[in-house]
Order: structure tokens, then sequence, then C-alpha cells
């Protein structure tokens, strides 16, 4: 059920992330719901260290520090953004690496829960 919750959060920061960056369609709206989805993501992810941990201690490591950083990288496509200085390429930049989180994310579940091993 926790990585349930962990995995929708994080295609809710996707989507709200990508509709505040991409359109100006309730900018302040979307910041908010993003930073309702940090605190949920690092509240379960704490919770889901320990299982993750168990699997691959250095990758778990690497993803709780990427994912810090995107915190921060996000943050600061906001701040440019509604300062007018968003450049398509740190746009893009904070997009593929959300994507890269989730990949390492979804490798360090292993697969869970699109593929069930035994």
């Amino acid at each position: 059920m926790l990585i349930w919750i962990h995995l929708l959060t994080w295609l809710v920061l996707f989507i709200a992330v990508c509709i505040a960056l991409l359109s100006n369609w309730h900018f302040k709206a979307m910041t908010m719901i993003a930073r309702l989805c940090y605190v949920i993501l690092i509240i379960s992810g704490i919770f889901l260290v320990p299982y993750a941990w168990g699997r691959d201690p250095i990758l778990t490591i690497v993803k709780i520090i990427c994912a810090l950083l995107l915190i921060g990288l996000i943050e600061m496509a906001f701040a440019f953004k509604s300062q007018q200085k968003l450049s398509k390429t740190f746009l893009w930049i904070t997009i593929v690496a959300i994507i890269i989180v989730a990949i390492i994310g979804i490798m360090l579940a292993g697969g869970r829960p699109f593929i069930h091993f035994m």
C-alpha cells in the first residue's frame, strides 16, 4: 500500500510540475501541490527505506541524494518561471531529472508494483 502512495504521489508531482512549468494555468496552485507532494514523498520514502536498503544499499543512497537534489532543481525551476527567466534547457533538464529519479525508484523497488517477483 505504501509503495502505491509513493508511486501515485510521484505521478501527481510529475503532472503538477509539467503543468506549472509548461503553461501559466494555475501556476501558484501547481507549486503548492508540488510542495505537498514533496512532504508526502519524503514521509513515505522514509518508511520505504528499510525495504530498499535490504535490496540495494548503494542504490538507496543514490536515490535519496538524487531525490533531494531534484526537489532543489524543481524549486529553482519554479523560481525561474516566476521571474520569467526559465530557459527551455533548464525546463527539460528538470523534466528529465524527474523521470530519471522515478526510474531509479522503480529499479530500487524491483519493478514493483508493475512486476511481481516471487
